[in-house]
C-alpha cells in the first residue's frame, strides 16, 4: 500500500451512514424473489420468519416489511440476541410492548440464544398471553434465525417445532452474499459512494468479488470502511491486498483473465469435464453458446456442469460467460477507443446493446461510453 494511503481521511464520517436504513440491493433472482415476498407480506397477519447467515440483510428485510405495512410512524422494536439472560430479555420485551401502541416486534437470531432463553421463548410463543398482547397492541411478529425452518428435517431447529407444525407463518430465506456474486459489486459501489470514495480500480473490485465474505454484508461494510478511512479517495489493488483478506487471490488466480487468455493451467485441479467446458468457453465466448453446448463438450449433463461451475469457481456459467465478454469488451475499448460501442458489443458476443451496457456497468462500474471517454481524456485521443 502506498505511504499516503495510510493517512486517515479526516473528512470521512461513517456515523450518518451507519444510522441510515440499508436498502435491499441487488438484481439477482434471490433478491427479486425476496422483494416479491416483501410485497406479499402485508397481506398476512401471522408471524414472518427470516432465515439466513449472520451478517445478511435480515434486518433490512424486516424494516422494509415494517414500512410496507404502513408502520413508518409506529415502533420497530428490535430485540437483539446479544441479550442473553432471561430477566433482561423478558424485561426489555415487556417494557417495549407496553410502552408502544402498534408496530413490529423483531426478534433476531433466536437460534443463537442460550438454551434457557430458547425454552423461555417456546413457552412464550405457545402461550395465549403473549399472543393476545401482540393482537391488542397491534404488533406484527418477525423472527430471524440462521437456519431455515425447512432445513434439517431429521433434527429440525428448535423453533421449527413450533412454526413448522402448529402456527401459520411465512418464511423468507436470504442466501449468503457469496451465493449472490452478481449483487456484490452493487453493494460495493453503494457503500463507497456513501463514503465519498471517487474511484476503485477494476482489479481491486475483482479481488473483492473473489472473496467468500463469510461475515456477509456486515463484514463487507467493515472492510470497505477500513479501506475508505485509509485511502486518498482512490482504492487500488495494493490497498485491498494489503488487508491480507484474500490469500488465494492474485494475478495467477484471475479466473476471468485466464479463461480469456486460454491459459487453463490454473484449472488442472478441477473436474476434467469442467476444464473442457472452460476451454470451449474461452475459444467461443463471442458466439451464441449455452450451458447445453458446454455440457455436450464436457460429456456431462447440464445440471451437473452447472454444479461444477459453482462448486469449483463459485460462480454460475452465465455469470462467468458475461464477465469474460465484458472483460474482452473493456480490452477492445482500451485498445481502440475510436471503435463504435455497437461494434464492440457485437464483437464481444453481446447480441443486445442495452444488455451489454447494463452488464458492462455492473462489472466495470460505469458505462462503455463513460469508460471510453475516460480513456480519451487520459490519452488525449479524440475521434
Amino acid at each position: 500500500m502506498r505511504d499516503e494511503v495510510f493517512n486517515p481521511r479526516k473528512e470521512l464520517d461513517t456515523s450518518s451512514f451507519l444510522q441510515e436504513e440499508y436498502p435491499l440491493i441487488g438484481d439477482s433472482l434471490d433478491i427479486i424473489r425476496i422483494r416479491n415476498q416483501i410485497e406479499f407480506s402485508d397481506k398476512v397477519s401471522y408471524p414472518i420468519f427470516i432465515s439466513g447467515e449472520i451478517g445478511t440483510e435480515k434486518i433490512s428485510i424486516a424494516k422494509q416489511m415494517h414500512k410496507r405495512r404502513g408502520f413508518e410512524k409506529d415502533a420497530f422494536i428490535h430485540v437483539s440476541s446479544n441479550i442473553t439472560d432471561i430477566v433482561s430479555y423478558n424485561k426489555f420485551l415487556k417494557k417495549s410492548l407496553s410502552t408502544s401502541s402498534g408496530g413490529t416486534l423483531y426478534l433476531s437470531e433466536v437460534d443463537l440464544l442460550p438454551e434457557k432463553l430458547k425454552i423461555y421463548l417456546m413457552d412464550l410463543f405457545t402461550g395465549t398471553e403473549f399472543n393476545n398482547q401482540l393482537l391488542e397492541n397491534k404488533f406484527h411478529l418477525i423472527i430471524s434465525c440462521t437456519n431455515s425452518l425447512i432445513s434439517h428435517h431429521d433434527n429440525p431447529q428448535y423453533i421449527a417445532k413450533i412454526f413448522g407444525c402448529t402456527v401459520p407463518h411465512l418464511e423468507i430465506n436470504i442466501p449468503a452474499l457469496r451465493e449472490r456474486k452478481e449483487d456484490l459489486k452493487l453493494h460495493v459501489n453503494y457503500i463507497l459512494k456513501k463514503l465519498s470514495i471517487n474511484h476503485i480500480e477494476d482489479v481491486a473490485i475483482d479481488i473483492l468479488l473473489s472473496y467468500d465474505w463469510p461475515g456477509n454484508l456486515d463484514q463487507l461494510q467493515r472492510v470497505l470502511f477500513l479501506l475508505a478511512s485509509c485511502s486518498d479517495g482512490n482504492i487500488t489493488k495494493e490497498d485491498v491486498l494489503a488487508l491480507n483478506l484474500i490469500k488465494k487471490t492474485n494475478d495467477e488466480s484471475d479466473t476471468i483473465g485466464k479463461i480469456l487468455s486460454l491459459d487453463i493451467d490454473q484449472f488442472n485441479h478441477v473436474h476434467q469435464g469442467l476444464k473442457k467446458a472452460i476451454l470451449y468457453m474461452g475459444e467461443n465466448f463471442k458466439e451464441d453458446i449455452s450451458l447445453a453446448n458446454l455440457s455436450d463438450v464436457a460429456c456431462t449433463s447440464s445440471s451437473h456442469l452447472s454444479f461444477l461451475f459453482r462448486n469449483y469457481l463459485d460462480l454460475s456459467f452465465k455469470t462467468i460467460l458475461v464477465q469474460v465478454r465484458v472483460r474482452y469488451a473493456k480490452q477492445l475499448i482500451e485498445a481502440s477507443p475510436q471503435m463504435k460501442i455497437t461494434d464492440i458489443s457485437l464483437q464481444s458476443g453481446f447480441g443486445d446493446l442495452s444488455h451489454f451496457e447494463k452488464m458492462f456497468k455492473r462489472y466495470v462500474g460505469y458505462t462503455p461510453r463513460q469508460h471510453r471517454q475516460k480513456l480519451r481524456l487520459e490519452n488525449k485521443v479524440f475521434s
